[in-house]
């Protein structure tokens, strides 16, 4: 019996972490290309001494544009990549100085709207950390490819 393998995404820097792991595409009864593109995922939050961890619906195409605005910070490491879910689960921006040094700002929220609890903290890492993200944005990716007409397709 072969092992499925992990597939997840994760930052992490001096005890400061944030990991998405994607588990299932959640099964919603409609033919709209929208509604067969969620993903239900587990985000586990570190920062400083506060931690937990939460289910969000996320979208494919979400993990999709963050691989592919990450690649951009690889060839150029400068600008910036971010990862915002429409519901407002998590919001990462990853600014590069050009130097291959990068700083992480995340915005976490375990029940987006108006009674959810919030942790904001930042982190960083440097460029050779990157092959090792977009890896695992990949893996993600393949396994839950975007479905439908989206402006924004799988690379």
């Amino acid at each position: 019996m072969e092992d499925k393998q992990e597939i997840y995404f994760e930052l992490f820097d001096s005890g400061d972490l944030v990991r998405l792991e994607p588990i299932e595409f959640l099964q919603y009864e409609s033919n709209h290309d929208w509604d067969k593109n969620w993903v239900k995922t587990k985000l586990t939050i570190k920062g400083g001494n506060f931690s937990g961890q939460y289910t969000g619906e996320i979208m494919t195409v979400e993990f999709e544009k963050f691989k592919q605005e990450i690649s951009q910070l690889y060839d150029n490491l400068k600008g910036t990549a971010r990862f915002n879910d429409i519901e407002g689960y998590l919001d990462l921006k990853i600014s590069g100085d050009g130097l291959g040094h990068f700083e992480v700002n995340v915005a976490a929220c375990d029940k987006p709207g108006i009674f959810g609890n919030k942790l904001k903290f930042s982190m960083t890492f440097d460029q050779t950390e990157i092959n090792e993200l977009i890896r695992q944005l990949d893996s993600i990716v393949k396994e839950f490819p975007i479905e439908g007409n989206f402006k924004i397709k799988n690379e």
